[in-house]
């Protein structure tokens, strides 16, 4: 499609006359790159950790929910920054950074389960029949906490989209990898948001990306949870 004018494309350009429909469809894998693999590798440590907390108890328990409550008080996106800047603006090292501070809430939120579970008479006769913490852990502990792992990875990916376009909007993500935070950066360098066609469809497109994984987390917690099945 050919548009006569001072500008083209279906969403016009930016300053150097790149097509921002093209950006906007480029900034899409790496959005999702960084929140898929960040929000899986936080809710695994997460994981891990609620795990070995409300299994173990005693000191184990305390000593990871002590770590736990250390890193809830540290201010994250200010870190983020500085660690941003101290080491490299890359794909990598945002995604390692947002999986190292997001993965406390799911922490607790295992271990308050495992807590409960491991008082229940099934997790008792494993016991009495010889288990040991790794049988019980995989066998029994673990598949009951399937459903709240896959909600809460849903719920955290918008979280970590998030985060990556604001780095980038900061002027901190990887230089050469198109992201909707970048073209927003650019966009804020340029022309300070009075170009709504090179504001709109990225945010636009975060902000819809963020709401479809928020309504697969919801419809994941009615599929796990029968206290929230609807009834047909």
């Amino acid at each position: 499609m050919q548009l006569w004018g001072t500008s083209w494309g279906l969403l016009g350009t930016d300053n150097g006359g790149n097509d921002l429909l093209t950006r906007d469809l480029q900034g899409t894998a790496p959005s999702m790159v960084v929140g898929l693999v960040s929000a899986l590798l936080g809710i695994g440590v997460g994981l891990i950790v609620g795990l070995l907390a409300g299994l173990m108890g005693g000191i184990v328990d305390q000593i990871l929910m002590r770590i736990t409550d250390i890193f809830l008080t540290i201010p994250f996106l200010p870190l983020a920054i500085i660690l941003v800047v101290i080491l490299s603006p890359g794909e990598l090292t945002i995604i390692t950074i947002i999986a190292f501070f997001s993965w406390m809430g799911f922490a607790r939120v295992i271990r308050s389960q495992v807590l409960t579970l491991r008082e229940r008479p099934f997790i008792e006769a494993a016991r009495a029949a010889g288990a040991g913490n790794g049988r019980i852990l995989s066998r029994h502990l673990f598949p009951n906490l399937i459903g709240l792992t896959y909600v809460n990875l849903a719920l955290s990916v918008p979280g970590s989209i998030l985060t990556y376009a604001a780095l980038a909007f900061l002027g901190l993500g990887p230089p050469n990898i198109e992201s909707w935070g970048k073209i927003l950066n650019d966009n804020f360098l340029v022309s300070a948001t009075a170009d709504w066609w090179w504001v709109i469809p990225p945010g636009f497109a975060i902000a819809l990306v963020s709401l479809s994984f928020v309504l697969i987390g919801y419809a994941l917690d009615e599929m796990f949870n029968p206290k929230l099945r609807r009834r047909r």
